[in-house]
């Protein structure tokens, strides 16, 4: 018998090399490294369109090329090569054998693995059943052994499987690892709020989140008979499994993404119901549902949930969490059993970047400090901004977008020598270089471009009017952004719940839009946080998935390829694969990000210089020549 090829997708390869999928498909463009030629291993199989590797010939080339960042890419070769038409549950289901008894899987018959698992598993409270239900081939078991070897445990194995081709392959399901990690740091903050060594975590039913959740946690809650996947994954991680909680603290951790309105809201009033007065339910759905403007029954049922005071804090999370809706934000319930609290922590954390840790923090403290306002605690949050749990209530959304922590900063110094010193602080910094590697295509293609009225006729572009922003609204100490394209509202920023009262309709920006301006001249900048107001008569222009080209692409051709006078709907932008275009987008960002680093630096010199001569012509600022010549020197 043939034994069968192990083989790898590009994608593979990338998570092998700890590189980015566009720069395999670059290193199969140039075959020239270090000055000799390495040809990248030929295509030995393709399924559904996917090209497929021999996974031995790429773990030679990257060994020899010295390619990637990974060292060790023939110990973790083997837990890349997944046999196909292979269940993911099936091999979880294997693993969990593989747990329980301590065998190797490979070469056993359909048999002999359910003879392990009628040992291991008698009363079939979780695996023998679907032990039996496996459809048995060399290649699944061979590649559970394979796995097991390349990992260090159990667990360490199924972290690799949930992060292999095979959860890939769900293509639009499932959560990003980012949303798991979010929801483990609540849950997390709030076992350690509770201060008691004995808390028990009882699971959404989502066990792809399981893994990360039950960390840290003295057991976990299923009812019997139910949950056979999470017992599984409970075995595999070696977590004690209660049949409930048996008086001890808990917290309650419920996924309702994907339902409706109704549904989710009914699922969270059941969680509430439930919670003990020693328990914290952690609640994560979407953020239309959560935190946004609901009307009617929906409002309503809202309110009802969390009018009992239990709210201890809601947090809007960034989009691109929920890969069947990536433009769609998710958001965080945190509840608590015992309180009744006069206070609310709100925060949107849209464009900005999470520290687990300091989110972590926020949630404790908005569990333990006192529900009083008058009796709050010293520390300061870093996103929550703490607000009246009624007032929260009678407005139409629970988190206005754009609500944060107020910090107070120090403010401008009026002192020249400080200001030169501040100046200093940019200009005596090195400015990092910026290269692009190119070379030279393989072939010729004729240049294609259609306009951005094809592209909305097609569906993958779609343009938002701004609004008319009156600058009495303006706040200094605001956290919502004002934008136009030529940049002449960038001081601007207003209260999030000002912005939710005031321009209730107005359209905010998602990360990766492009505000633009058609007149004087064609103008366009991307916006790469998200959640601000566009100021008109600035427009927004977002590209749908599948569009020809990046955010960055389309700015620049704006800037510089776009006549004057001419409407937007006329503007031709190039057609680019998807490998290019990607790669293209990343290009213009550096270039962008050297533009911005020069715009700091041209900025401070010219602080520098007018700081230097107030200074010295009021005498508060000497040169000393000593020290300019020794620096010099």
């Amino acid at each position: 018998m043939v034994a069968q090829r192990s083989t790898v997708t590009l994608q593979d390869i990338a998570d092998l090399a700890h590189v980015r999928r566009h720069v395999v498909t670059m290193w199969r463009r140039r075959p020239r490294v270090r000055g000799r030629i390495v040809s990248f291993p030929e295509v030995v199989s393709s399924a559904d369109g996917v090209e497929h590797f021999d996974r031995d010939d790429i773990v030679a080339y990257l060994q020899t090329t010295g390619r990637g960042y990974n060292t060790e890419v023939d110990q973790d070769a083997p837990a890349l090569s997944v046999p196909d038409d292979v269940d993911a549950e099936d091999v979880v289901t294997l693993l969990a054998l593989h747990a329980a008894t301590g065998e190797d899987i490979g070469g056993r018959s359909a048999a002999e693995l359910t003879g392990l698992a009628s040992l291991a598993d008698p009363a079939d409270a979780l695996l023998l059943r679907e032990v039996r239900a496996v459809t048995v081939t060399e290649a699944l078991t061979v590649y559970v052994d394979d796995l097991v070897a390349a990992s260090f445990g159990p667990s360490d194995a199924l972290a690799r499987l949930e992060s292999s081709r095979l959860r890939r392959g769900q293509g639009g399901r499932g959560v990003h690892e980012d949303l798991v990690d979010i929801v483990a740091a609540a849950a997390g903050a709030a076992r350690d709020a509770l201060g008691n060594d004995g808390v028990v975590l009882v699971p959404p039913a989502d066990a792809t989140m399981f893994r990360t959740l039950v960390t840290g946690f003295s057991g976990v809650v299923l009812a019997p008979g139910q949950h056979r996947a999470l017992r599984r994954r409970a075995l595999i991680e070696e977590a004690d499994i209660h049949d409930g909680t048996g008086g001890a603290s808990a917290v309650h951790v419920l996924s309702v993404i994907g339902m409706s309105d109704v549904e989710a809201l009914r699922a969270a009033d059941d969680l509430v119901l439930g919670l003990g007065s020693t328990d914290v339910g952690v609640v994560v759905g979407a953020a239309g549902t959560l935190c946004d403007p609901l009307v009617g029954d929906a409002s309503r049922d809202r309110t009802d949930t969390v009018s009992g005071r239990v709210l201890a804090a809601a947090i809007r999370l960034p989009r691109g969490l929920w890969k069947g809706a990536h433009r769609q934000s998710l958001a965080l319930w945190v509840l608590h059993g015992a309180r009744r609290n006069e206070f609310v922590s709100l925060a949107d954390l849209e464009g900005l970047t999470i520290d687990l840790d300091d989110l972590g923090a926020d949630v404790a403290a908005a569990l333990l400090e006192p529900a009083s306002e008058a009796t709050r605690g010293s520390r300061a949050p870093r996103y929550a901004r703490r607000r009246d749990l009624t007032a929260v209530l009678a407005q139409t959304a629970v988190v206005p977008r754009g609500v944060t922590a107020v910090h107070l900063g120090s403010g401008r110094s009026s002192s020249h020598l400080d200001r030169v010193y501040a100046a200093t602080l940019t200009t005596s910094r090195a400015i990092p270089r910026c290269d692009v590697p190119v070379a030279p295509a393989p072939t010729n293609i004729t240049l294609r471009r259609r306009s951005l009225a094809e592209l909305r006729s097609d569906g993958q572009l779609v343009m938002k009017h701004g609004t008319r922003v009156n600058l009495a609204h303006v706040d200094p100490a605001g956290t919502v952004a004002v934008l136009t394209a030529d940049g002449a509202a960038d001081h601007v920023r207003l209260d999030p719940f000002d912005a939710a009262r005031l321009y209730p309709r107005a359209t905010r920006t998602e990360p990766g839009d492009v505000v633009f301006l058609e007149r004087p001249s064609p103008t366009a900048r991307v916006d790469e946080v998200g959640g601000a107001l566009v100021a008109a008569p600035s427009r927004i222009l977002r590209l749908q998935p599948g569009a020809p080209l990046g955010p960055h692409v389309l700015a620049a051709v704006v800037n510089t390829l776009t006549p004057q006078g001419t409407a937007w709907t006329t503007w031709r932008v190039p057609l680019l694969s998807e490998v290019d275009a990607a790669a293209l987008d990343e290009a213009l960002v550096a270039v962008a990000n050297h533009q911005d680093e020069l715009r700091r630096h041209t900025d401070a010199a010219r602080d520098l210089v007018t700081s230097l001569i107030e200074g010295v012509a009021a005498g508060a600022v000497t040169l000393d020549p000593t020290l300019t010549r020794t620096e010099a020197g």
